[in-house]
């Protein structure tokens, strides 16, 4: 949902005068799993996969289009990056603070979170045009807070919250929410590849065809396998 329309006089003004407001395309949210269930070896090939994926300049434009916060999550939250249009200036910054994370262990608390994201979110002063809080996770929510956490994202004006699955034990089912969102399943040597599918969506704005976000949610089946032998490119549903 924009958040310009409080300040939309003060915008048609700029335009009146020659001087538009600019504003971020989106503000995505990244929460990433260190609880205990995850081995050290697999949190950094987690972290290594972030690294790269958002280095892709084609995944990640560094032209204040989009800004990224990062929070990293067990039984609770550490804020790993304040949310930030990301352009070429602050983009060493992102990295550095991705490649300084330290994995603690503990819970799965999902719900805190996405309420840690949603607050910093709807907290700062960023005009942007979209809201998304993307998980990352090998297992399910054990903090209790999930649903209400999603509902309170959603009432603030949230547009999505979209999960990545690591491993046949991950449920993103109960973490999704909002129109349009989906869950992408991938294992811990898959996930780089997965994660740059999952932001290049969630940059562009639109959402996989049901066929296809279907087939990527069974992960593990044979039409899984399939599509990975043959790297096939998802079809991408433009929101109307």
């Amino acid at each position: 949902m924009s958040k310009m329309s409080i300040s939309a006089g003060i915008a048609a003004l700029g335009l009146m005068i020659g001087a538009p407001a600019q504003a971020a395309k989106l503000e995505l949210g990244l929460a990433i799993d260190e609880s205990g269930s995850i081995t050290s070896s697999d949190f950094n090939l987690q972290k290594q996969g972030y690294i790269a994926a958002l280095s892709d300049p084609t995944v990640l434009p560094l032209d204040g289009s989009v800004a990224i916060g990062v929070v990293k999550f067990s039984s609770n939250v550490v804020t790993v990056f304040t949310m930030q249009e990301i352009t070429s200036a602050n983009f060493a910054s992102l990295k550095a603070a991705l490649a300084a994370m330290q994995q603690r262990g503990g819970g799965t608390n999902i719900g805190a979170a996405i309420t840690t994201l949603t607050d910093q979110i709807f907290g700062n002063a960023i005009q942007s045009d979209r809201q998304v809080i993307d998980v990352s996770t090998d297992g399910e929510d054990n903090g209790g807070s999930l649903a209400s956490a999603q509902q309170a994202a959603l009432a603030k004006g949230l547009d999505q919250i979209n999960c990545l699955g690591i491993g046949a034990g991950a449920r993103c089912a109960p973490v999704q929410a909002g129109v349009g969102s989906f869950s992408i399943n991938a294992n811990f040597n898959t996930f780089e590849d997965a994660l740059r599918r999952k932001i290049k969506i969630e940059v562009s704005g639109g959402v996989p065809e049901p066929a296809t976000w279907a087939m990527m949610i069974m992960g593990f089946g044979v039409v899984g396998a399939a599509m990975r032998r043959r790297r096939v490119a998802l079809p991408i549903a433009r929101q109307a």
